[in-house]
C-alpha cells in the first residue's frame, strides 16, 4: 500500500491527509504514520509553504490555493 501512497503523492494534484486516507481506505492516523515512515526512509520529504508558494517545488499545482501555512510532501527522485 505504500507504493499506492507514493503514486498519489506523484500524481500532480494536491491531496490533504484526509483525502489520502479516503483514497487509500484507511484512517488519517495510519496515513500520517505511513508518511512519516516514507520520510524516514528517504522516499519523500516535507515541503512547508508559509504565506503562499515560493515556486521551488516540483509543480504540485497548489499555488492557486490561498494558504497561510501548509505542509506537503514531495517524492524524492
Amino acid at each position: 500500500m505504500l507504493i499506492k501512497l507514493l503514486d498519489y503523492l506523484q500524481d500532480g494534484q494536491v491531496h490533504s491527509i484526509e483525502e489520502l486516507a479516503e483514497l487509500s481506505y484507511k484512517d488519517v492516523d495510519s496515513i500520517r504514520s505511513e508518511l512519516e515512515y516514507l520520510e524516514r526512509q528517504g522516499y519523500i520529504r516535507k515541503v512547508s509553504l508559509q504565506n503562499g508558494c515560493n515556486h521551488n517545488c516540483c509543480g504540485c499545482h497548489g499555488c492557486d490555493q490561498p494558504v497561510s501555512n501548509m505542509t506537503m510532501w514531495e517524492v524524492v527522485k
